[in-house]
């Protein structure tokens, strides 16, 4: 341990640190007092985001634990991005909590343990020290998604979310063992240089590792836990997780198969052209039919998550700068839908069917204008970071050779705009109800959907700059 550096993971030993820091200040806080968990998880968190930038100045960066935690560009790029979606987070949390009576001392402790998961998974090049940061990230949404004790939808959504987990651990684990066998070691660097393309033993484990990724992104036909899991866990929890977790599973799948797999490129980009196909079909049209907003919202998760997997096909360079350039945009609009909703909770009582949307822009005109700047962007309407980010995703399907997915990807686009859509004319076309039954937003809570609506048209207008940043990232892809 001699001389050992640990500056490349500063940002998840502070997450770390302040999780045990909130949990013991609410364990010892005075009877009736909350001990202050927002404030903390907040400094805690703006303390690791300001270690990332500080990392990315030169001192610190590099590889540390024998080479399987290391601070690169991709690493620092993605920790950014899941610390800001921590921040957020934590910003729509006290109003959302109080309203529907689950303030629990363990609710911010949670979310800081599952991000230490997140930034391991998008930091980690070697596949054990992945699956331990996967493990850590999981176990905690379980508990999060449980969180509503006494609704049997939160107990189904944690019961269904742990089984799928377990058998989506399964396969990746065995897939890490094939790998091993294949080329005697489980770095990924090591791996890509060993690795024999045409041994079944490499295609079998690629299929597994394919399949594990599959489920922890949720796409077809892995999805089936999402639309339960989302719909019966706490909004602020399902935002947490439409966000966290894709941002962590795609950076972690990028760089899986941009550094272990690349031999393997022509069989993997055929898997993942099929499963995008899938993904996008499947997603779209389960969408379609839904009249309950959360479980729409599922479903359109699921066909972002076969957009994602379009940008796949080419990469890792092209396509996954516009992978990461997505993931942002997504990000921000996905916390920003579920923030709405989970900001209008009262007395227990959300907004989740289109009637409960009904007349809302003539009481909440700019939430009304708010939730329809993040349907636009779902939708790929110009001038959002939606369509942008489509635009690179389908440029780098066309750019491999893939010309019918990306037209494939833009007709589910069309077709998704029926059910955004539908929520903007239920908002602004239908009969205000006599009485207003949802609560009203908190300070955090509005500056929270500002932000998110800023980064939503910020990269619509002006998408440079965090491209060029994502191009950089993905330059440790040789």
């Amino acid at each position: 341990m001699t001389g050992l550096d640990l500056r490349p993971v500063f940002p998840a030993l502070i997450t770390a640190l302040t999780g045990l820091v909130v949990l013991l200040a609410r364990a010892f806080a005075p009877r009736g007092q909350k001990g202050g968990s927002p404030g903390l998880a907040l400094v805690g968190l703006l303390a690791a985001l300001g270690s990332v930038f500080l990392l990315a100045q030169g001192p610190g960066r590099g590889s540390t634990l024998g080479g399987s935690l290391v601070a690169d560009d991709f690493a620092l790029f993605l920790e950014a991005v899941i610390l800001l979606v921590g921040i957020v987070t934590v910003l729509l949390s006290p109003s959302y909590l109080a309203a529907t009576r689950l303030d629990y001392a363990e609710y911010y402790s949670l979310v800081l343990f599952s991000l230490v998961g997140m930034l391991g998974l998008v930091s980690s090049t070697e596949l054990i020290a992945l699956f331990v940061a996967l493990e850590i990230m999981s176990v905690s949404l379980y508990a999060l998604a449980g969180m509503q004790r006494e609704a049997r939808e939160s107990q189904e959504a944690a019961a269904k979310y742990f089984l799928t987990g377990a058998f989506s651990s399964s396969f990746f684990l065995y897939g890490v063992a094939l790998l091993y066998g294949a080329s005697g070691s489980t770095f990924l660097v090591s791996i890509g240089g060993s690795v024999d393309p045409t041994s079944r033993l490499a295609l079998l484990g690629m299929g597994l590792l394919l399949v594990g990724f599959g489920f922890k992104v949720g796409s077809a036909p892995f999805h089936m836990w999402v639309p339960d899991v989302y719909e019966g866990a706490p909004t602020t929890v399902t935002a947490f997780m439409a966000a966290g977790v894709k941002v962590a599973a795609f950076g972690a799948f990028l760089r899986v198969f941009g550094t272990a797999l690349p031999r393997l490129g022509h069989s993997s980009q055929a898997a993942i052209a099929v499963l995008a196909a899938l993904t996008m079909v499947v997603g779209n049209l389960g969408a379609l039919s839904q009249t309950n907003l959360k479980r729409m919202l599922a479903y359109s998760s699921v066909a972002h998550a076969g957009y994602l997997l379009t940008g796949f096909v080419g990469a890792p360079r092209t396509g996954g700068a516009a992978v990461l350039f997505y993931v942002v945009a997504y990000g921000a609009v996905n916390l920003g839908a579920f923030g709405i909703l989970a900001g209008l909770s009262r007395e227990g009582r959300e907004p989740l069917s289109l009637n409960d949307v009904s007349g809302l822009a003539s009481r909440r005109p700019a939430l009304a204008a708010c939730l329809t700047i993040f349907l636009i962007s779902l939708t790929g309407v110009p001038v959002s970071a939606g369509f942008v980010g489509k635009f690179y995703l389908f440029s780098a399907a066309v750019s491999a050779g893939y010309t019918n997915l990306a037209i494939l990807g833009f007709l589910m686009s069309v077709v998704s705009a029926f059910y955004y859509l539908r929520v903007v004319v239920y908002m602004y076309m239908r009969e205000v109800p006599a009485e207003d039954p949802w609560g009203h937003l908190g300070a955090s809570t509005m500056a929270a959907l500002l932000g998110c609506a800023t980064v939503v048209i910020g990269l619509g207008l002006f998408p440079e700059r965090v491209f060029t940043l994502a191009r950089l990232a993905v330059l440790v892809f040789h």
